[in-house]
C-alpha cells in the first residue's frame, strides 16, 4: 500500500441543505444539462471549479481555468471555504438505495495517497485513459493547485482492522452532512487522534489500492508531481505534490456495489428481431421470456433470469423494439468464436462486455468498434427497456453486473477493460473535503 497521510482540508465552512446544493457529482458524470442546473442552483457551488464551461473570447491565460483558480482564492479569502485547522483524517459514510431497490450503507476515509507509477503494481488501475481528458484535468491542477475531486481506491481489509480503527469517529456528531441529487445522504468526519491515524496507516501498510473511479484524475496527478520534478529539480521527497487526494474503501465494505451499464442501439440495419436470433444462434443460446416485458413484473422477471447468469456464463437480456419481446442470450460452452475481434487475453475475453462488443455488436451486427453514433449507454434498467418499447431504439442489450473479482484479475494483469464495463455506485462528490497541493509543504 502507498502511505497515506492527514492533511489539512479545505471545506465549505456551511453544512446541510447549503452544502447539499454546492457539493457535486465528479465532473466526468456530469451532463451538460446537469452542469447548467447545478451551476444555477448555488454560485459558490463546486461545479463551478471543476466543469466551468468555455466561453466565446477564452483564450490562454484567461480561460475556465484561470477562472476556476481565481474562485477558489476569493472564497477562500470570504470565508465561503475553510481550511482546517490541523490535518486530519476524513471519514465519509454514504446511506443510498442502490437502483436495485436495496438501502445500503458504507463507510471508508478520505486521505492524501502517495502516488506510485501503476507499473510498479502498488496503485492498480482497470480503465484506460483518454489523453485529451487527462490533459483537461491536468490544465486545471496547475491553476488550482488543488485536489477538488478524490479518486475512489479500493483496498483489502479482511480483518476489518480500518473499520475497528474508524469505528469510534463514526460515533461521534459528524462536522458535516448533504444529501447528494441521487438522494445519497453524505456524512463527514474530521479524525485527528494520532491513535485513530496511526492505526489506519498501520492496517494499510502492506495494502494494494485498485482505483475504482478517477482514473483521469489520478494520472493528471501523477503528470503535475512529473512536471514540478522537471521544472524544480531537489523538491522534496514528502512535497504534497508527491500525494494525491483519495477515498479508501475497503472490498468487503458491504455497501460496495457494482451496478452495469445497459447499451441501446438506435438502429438494427435492417435486421429483424427473428433474424438477429438466426445470426446469434451458433454463438447462444437463446430463450424468449414470455412474460410481457411491457409490465413492471414482467421486466423484473427478465432481469431477474438476466442474474442466475452472473459470474457463470455470458449473458445478456435483448429486447427488441419490432416485435416487443425480450431474450436471454446465454453463450455457448465451446462456441468458435475464432475470427471474431475479441480480446487475444483470456481475462479479457471473458467479460460480458468484451463478448457483447466482440461477438454480437461487431461480430454479428457489423458495427464499427466505435458507433458513437448508434450505441448510447444507460444505467438503470426500466428506462432501458422503456426508451427500447417506445421506438427511440431498435434495441437495448442489458448486462448483469461485472464482478468485482474480474475487475480485479483485469487490474493484476495490468490489462484494462472495455468501455462502460463497471459503474461504481454511489459516486464520491466534489466538494466535501479538497487538499490543497504545496510541493514544499506536508501532503
Amino acid at each position: 500500500m502507498p502511505s497515506i497521510a492527514p492533511f489539512q482540508g479545505i471545506r465549505y465552512s456551511v453544512s446541510g441543505r447549503q452544502l447539499s446544493a454546492r457539493i457535486a457529482p465528479p465532473y466526468d458524470v456530469i451532463t451538460t444539462a446537469q452542469r447548467d442546473a447545478l451551476a444555477a442552483r448555488d454560485p459558490h457551488g463546486i461545479v463551478h471549479l471543476i466543469l466551468d464551461p468555455e466561453r466565446s473570447g477564452d483564450q490562454e491565460g484567461s480561460d475556465r481555468f484561470t477562472r476556476a483558480a481565481d474562485r477558489l482564492r476569493e472564497w477562500t479569502d470570504s470565508g465561503v471555504l475553510k481550511r482546517d485547522p490541523r490535518p486530519a483524517l476524513y471519514g465519509l459514510e454514504q446511506a443510498f438505495v442502490g437502483p436495485d431497490g436495496r438501502e445500503r450503507v458504507r463507510r471508508g476515509v478520505m486521505a492524501a495517497v502517495r502516488m506510485h507509477d501503476l507499473r510498479d503494481g502498488v496503485i492498480l488501475a482497470h480503465e484506460a485513459t483518454i489523453p485529451a481528458a487527462v490533459e483537461d484535468r491536468l490544465s486545471l491542477l496547475r491553476h488550482v493547485r488543488t485536489d477538488l475531486s478524490p479518486v475512489f481506491g479500493l483496498h483489502e481489509d479482511p480483518r476489518g482492522d480500518v473499520a475497528a480503527a474508524l469505528s469510534a469517529a463514526f460515533g461521534r456528531d459528524p462536522v458535516a452532512e448533504a444529501t447528494t441529487d441521487d438522494g445519497t445522504r453524505q456524512r463527514l468526519w474530521r479524525i485527528e487522534e494520532p491513535g485513530a491515524i496511526g492505526a489506519v496507516q498501520k492496517a494499510l501498510a502492506d495494502r494494494r489500492v485498485l482505483i475504482a473511479d478517477g482514473h483521469h484524475r489520478y494520472a493528471a496527478a501523477q503528470a503535475y508531481r512529473d512536471e514540478l520534478d522537471r521544472v524544480k529539480p531537489g523538491l522534496p521527497l514528502d512535497g504534497g505534490h508527491r500525494f494525491t487526494l483519495m477515498y479508501l474503501l475497503a472490498k468487503s465494505d458491504p455497501g460496495l456495489i457494482l451496478f452495469p451499464t445497459h447499451r441501446l442501439l438506435r438502429t438494427l440495419g435492417g435486421v429483424s428481431p427473428d433474424e438477429l436470433a438466426r445470426r446469434l444462434a451458433p454463438y447462444f443460446e437463446i430463450q424468449v421470456i414470455e412474460e410481457d416485458i411491457r409490465r413492471p413484473t414482467g421486466r423484473a422477471w427478465a432481469i431477474s433470469r438476466l442474474s442466475e447468469h452472473m459470474g457463470k456464463s455470458s449473458a445478456f437480456l435483448v429486447v427488441t423494439a419490432a416485435d416487443r419481446k425480450a431474450r436471454i442470450v446465454t453463450l455457448r460452452d465451446g462456441a468458435d468464436l475464432s475470427g471474431l475481434p475479441l480480446p487475444t487475453h483470456e481475462t479479457l475475453r471473458a467479460l460480458d462486455a468484451s463478448v457483447l462488443h466482440g461477438v454480437v455488436l461487431e461480430g454479428v451486427l457489423g458495427l464499427p468498434a466505435r458507433a458513437r453514433d448508434t450505441l448510447d449507454f444507460v444505467r438503470d434498467a426500466g428506462d432501458a427497456v422503456t426508451r427500447t418499447l417506445g421506438g427511440e431504439y431498435e434495441a437495448a442489450f442489458l448486462l448483469n453486473p461485472t464482478p468485482m473479482w474480474q475487475v480485479q484479475a483485469v487490474a493484476d494483469a495490468g490489462l484494462t477493460m472495455p468501455q462502460k464495463s463497471t459503474w461504481f455506485h454511489p459516486k464520491i462528490p466534489s466538494g466535501l473535503v479538497l487538499r490543497p497541493v504545496d510541493p514544499n509543504g506536508p501532503p
